[in-house]
């Protein structure tokens, strides 16, 4: 986006794509005046997000030991025990399992809470805060983090409040600049520059809004599958892959949401501005096929972008049957409205600011 998006509605952001959890009352108090830098939005973000953890309680896992010790405890090793000659000192080498906090989502966790307990750009309360936190993971093993720590991180149904805050210590890992000034402040790369990084947040953002502010529907990234005939051996699995990225079902209503962030919603052509061709034509693939399945015949259609100093919102009917709307949604605009725009543009309603 040419023009950044308030620090909070970021908050906000990252709060319904990564999926928090978060009560209603905890989503609202976010101090704009008190995330003036990105800095402060993951340390303020952090510390709010680890300390929901540690009170539930961090999650333990089964982590294996190998010890000296003159009680048998475990299996003996008694390759390592004879090589060492520990029943010399009446004591055998025992390999055993115990429960630990000292486990790879918490080291990531431990080591994000020093980086930016250690910043001196962080407000003071942000940083005491987070050097509060720390003391939770006093028992934790500090941990040199790489991109490939992430991907080896095993989450289940019993952590997986921890997918938010995992989440936030990528971004703010990824979003590190090498350097670091004398003053031991550190720098972040503006990630709402990434298109690809935002488009991934949008979508979600727009996902799991639907799924919370949208009671009595089913809100779901659907596979489309081609109504095509005549196939020949092999060809299916050759055409693209056809996924919503939003779709919700109302008993009676059916809606397909293709969210796009780009830096330009419209693109000159000619010395007119037009809409992107290939997301109507993806938009129209997708309603098409769907549209062939009982009970979607009427399947409504929506291309959804983050407005950039002009908005729009323009709706026309596609094969005398489909719904189609074209619309762009204000993130710089207070969060209130954000909400209340786009429940507005789920449930069908025209845009009041145009």
């Amino acid at each position: 986006m040419a023009s950044p998006i308030p620090i909070s509605n970021l908050y906000y952001l990252l709060s319904y794509a990564w999926d928090h959890g978060l009560k209603e009352a905890e989503l609202v108090s976010v101090d704009a005046s008190a995330c003036t830098d990105l800095n402060n939005l993951f340390a303020k973000a952090l510390a709010a997000a680890t300390h929901h953890l540690i009170r539930r309680g961090l999650d333990r896992s089964y982590v294996p030991f190998e010890e000296e010790t003159p009680r048998i405890r475990g299996r003996i090793n008694f390759t390592t025990s004879e090589r060492n000659l520990t029943r010399t000192r009446g004591k055998l080498v025992c390999s055993y399992d115990e429960l630990s906090l000292d486990v790879l989502h918490n080291q990531i966790i431990k080591a994000t809470l020093r980086l930016l307990r250690n910043d001196q750009r962080v407000q003071p309360d942000f940083r005491s805060r987070l050097a509060h936190s720390l003391e939770a993971f006093h028992e934790v093993a500090d941990l040199r983090v790489t991109p490939g720590h992430f991907h080896r991180v095993q989450l289940h149904r019993n952590n997986r409040v921890y997918r938010f805050v995992l989440h936030l210590c990528e971004l703010i890992h990824a979003s590190l600049l090498p350097d670091k000034a004398h003053d031991g402040t550190r720098r972040f790369r503006d990630f709402t520059r990434d298109e690809k990084v935002m488009a991934k947040v949008f979508e979600d953002f727009v996902r799991n809004f639907a799924t919370r502010h949208l009671p009595g529907t089913k809100v779901s990234a659907m596979h489309i599958d081609w109504r095509a005939s005549n196939l020949g051996d092999g060809l299916l699995p050759m055409l693209p892959r056809m996924m919503t990225d939003v779709t919700v079902a109302w008993p009676n209503r059916k809606l397909i949401l293709d969210c796009k962030y780009y830096q330009e919603a419209l693109v000159s052509r000619y010395d007119a501005l037009r809409f992107r061709s290939e997301n109507l034509y993806q938009l129209n693939a997708y309603v098409t096929n769907k549209a062939a399945e009982p009970g979607w015949e009427n399947v409504e259609g929506m291309l959804l972008y983050p407005s950039n100093g002009y908005r729009f919102d323009h709706a026309f009917t596609l094969h005398n049957n489909h719904r189609i709307r074209i619309s762009t949604i204000d993130l710089q605009q207070a969060w209130t409205d954000i909400e209340t725009e786009l429940i507005g543009l789920f449930c069908g309603s025209e845009s009041s600011a145009l």
